[in-house]
């Protein structure tokens, strides 16, 4: 399993990534080195109560509600990555 974060480290696309990549390879049992970042999650064999119980841990980790309609519309790590990076931006700047 990816490890936490420090509390109140800021949550960028990178760190997002990074933890998604480390989540989705101990799932699947694959090499983090490389990752295909760009791959629709599908390709990855990852079923939907796999995506829902990864939103939940992202909930935990980064302190943002993540609903897998989310992942539907964000269908790979890059792209899930950045709009959860532009959504805690977002919360943030109107904290």
């Amino acid at each position: 399993m990816p490890s936490q974060t420090a509390p109140n480290k800021p949550a960028d696309e990178g760190v997002i990534r990074d933890w998604m990549v480390a989540y989705i390879t101990s799932v699947i049992e694959v090499p983090q080195d490389p990752f295909p970042v760009n791959d629709r999650f599908d390709l990855y064999g990852l079923d939907s109560i796999e995506i829902t119980i990864m939103c939940g841990m992202m909930e935990e980790q980064f302190s943002i509600q993540v609903n897998p309609d989310e992942v539907f519309d964000n269908p790979s790590v890059s792209a899930l990555s950045r709009h959860l990076a532009h959504r805690i931006g977002e919360s943030r700047a109107t904290a």
